[in-house]
């Protein structure tokens, strides 16, 4: 699969993958400069983990992060935490759990902390940052240019967003892109991909394009008037061909946002339709409601998972017409901020227009009208963005193509995996790609997946080549095929990752600054002095 142009526009900036150095870099002038042994991008889960682990071995972190609020997606409604076998988590992960776990007591409903509201998990993750004194965090702030000698970065130059300056330059010893989009690896010339390979690249069975497949039950028609192809497709039905199954191609599983709902009526704020709203964008949601009345149950409309205090994490329904725009986010990763932010407006847009269809079109069962009526916003989540999430969920972006490329076949075969810095284990799970017209009905497509058994996770996945990058680690972006990295991208797994790259850039700095020339041995040991879980249990 050929590299983004936005790499290979860096090349021209850097020389071929970096060998050609930049001459001597002077601050503009107002610029101020900050130098510490690590700079993690993305207070994300995974980068949270990071700092507080680079930190506990001594090391001064500076915490970067574009958005005025940490946690990531587990700030941001994802609350209902995907999971795989208990025993294979461990480390900070596992203290993270734990401190959630105890501010709800014995609640059920918290699942032993994997089961939160957002505001909770915010709280937990600043308590963990603000218990490590060499961690300093900076909101925020977004990446803007990476000045690089060589295969070596030396600083990134950050924007303020808030503060009215000429933004600062951070310099460190080692750099780690915890971001979900992999700026920081994208700006620094990092070799990526975007979409999914090929079976035959990796020699996976369910790699590439999917199988298509009937939406429901029953035949839907995909056409304005049901039958008659001269009348056109109703919205979000494509004719377009995706390819033959297990061929190549450039798209994204669908995005969304998750929402956090609560039935208590003196909580909620209403979800307000959209200014531009039009029920036939919804069209292909009422027929499936017409078709499989009353089969569905109210879930399949609306899927909520249940969190503490009569709150919900809303949900994508997996295969149907859901919260998900199916198609709509394929540019988001190289979009830039203006391209981003119209691609976040329009999804909160669908969802609410999505929502409203749920509470009116008469084809949707009375049943399901009343039970959706009954959810809201929460006026104790999200309270400076009118209870609504501040981050999308970006489940997949660019991926690295770093050192090493971990695919269906590891975790199947369950390879030999010397440098394993932890487990994973969830499924390999695919969202929608397409929702296509096929022989006059309606189908939907994406990857196939599989439940892996626990498997090790190869540190040198959270590495570049050597010829690219020597100091960067990338937790989140990490090089896998996209049928792994389905696997891998809960954010679980991420904060595992993410432990052990804040491990990884403590032993860089007090080695010879190689992200490559790690002890995986020595790496493995302070792991597990700290409660990681190495290989499967």
């Amino acid at each position: 699969m050929a590299l983004h142009s936005q790499f290979l526009r860096n090349l021209s900036v850097f020389g071929i993958l970096g060998t050609i150095g930049l001459a001597a870099y002077a601050l503009p002038i107002g610029q101020s400069s900050i130098t510490a042994d690590v700079v993690v991008y993305g207070a994300t889960p995974a980068g949270i983990m990071a700092a507080i682990e680079a930190g506990r071995q001594g090391k001064s972190v500076i915490l970067l992060e574009p958005t005025q609020h940490v946690g990531g997606m587990m700030s941001n409604g994802l609350g209902y935490t995907d999971l795989y076998a208990d025993k294979e988590i461990g480390g900070l992960p596992k203290a993270f759990f734990s401190q959630v776990s105890s501010v709800y007591g014995k609640d059920p409903l918290s699942n032993k902390g994997r089961s939160f509201e957002p505001h909770v998990a915010e709280a937990t993750f600043l308590n963990m940052i603000n218990q490590e004194s060499h961690i300093t965090l900076k909101l925020g702030v977004s990446i803007e240019t990476v000045e690089r000698s060589g295969a070596n970065i030396q600083s990134i130059d950050a924007k303020e967003t808030v503060e009215a300056s000429d933004g600062v330059n951070y310099r460190a010893k080692v750099f780690i892109d915890a971001s979900y989009t992999g700026d920081l690896m994208a700006y620094a010339g990092v070799p990526f991909t975007i979409g999914r390979e090929s079976s035959a690249q990796y020699g996976e069975d369910v790699a590439g394009v999917g199988q298509p497949a009937r939406m429901g039950n029953q035949s839907i028609s995909p056409y304005v008037v049901p039958g008659d192809p001269k009348s056109g497709l109703i919205d979000h039905v494509t004719s377009a061909s995706p390819g033959l199954p297990g061929s190549a191609d450039s798209t994204l599983m669908g995005y969304n946002y998750r929402v956090c709902l609560t039935t208590d009526a003196n909580n909620q704020i209403p979800i307000v339709v959209p200014k531009n709203y039009a029920p036939e964008e919804y069209e292909l949601l009422g027929r499936i409601g017409l078709a499989e009345n009353p089969a569905l149950t109210e879930k399949y409309y609306l899927d909520v998972s249940s969190l503490p205090n009569q709150k919900f994490d809303w949900n994508n329904t997996r295969n149907f017409f859901s919260s998900d725009e199916v198609g709509y986010n394929y540019n988001y990763p190289t979009a830039g901020p203006a391209g981003r932010q119209k691609i976040e407006e329009e999804e909160k847009r669908y969802m609410q227009g999505y929502f409203y269809f749920l509470t009116t079109d008469p084809r949707i069962p009375a049943s399901v009208q009343n039970w959706v009526r009954g959810f809201g916003l929460c006026k104790d989540e999200f309270i400076d963005n009118g209870g609504w999430p501040h981050q999308i969920y970006v489940r997949k972006a660019r991926r690295m193509l770093g050192a090493y490329v971990l695919t269906e076949n590891d975790l199947k075969l369950q390879s030999n995996i010397p440098d394993s810095i932890g487990v994973g284990g969830y499924t390999s799970d695919d969202h929608l790609h397409h929702i296509l017209a096929v022989n006059n009905e309606v189908e939907f497509e994406a990857s196939r997946g599989f439940r892996p058994n626990p498997y090790p996770i190869p540190y040198r996945i959270l590495t570049p080549q050597a010829v690219s990058i020597t100091n960067l680690l990338v937790p989140v972006d990490v090089s896998a095929s996209h049928i792994a990295f389905d696997s891998l991208r809960i954010e679980t797994t991420l904060m595992i990752m993410g432990q052990a790259a804040g491990a990884a850039a403590a032993l860089t700095v007090d080695g010879d600054g190689r992200v490559q020339h790690v002890n995986t041995l020595a790496l493995q040991s302070l792991l597990a002095s700290e409660g990681a879980v190495i290989t499967p249990q």
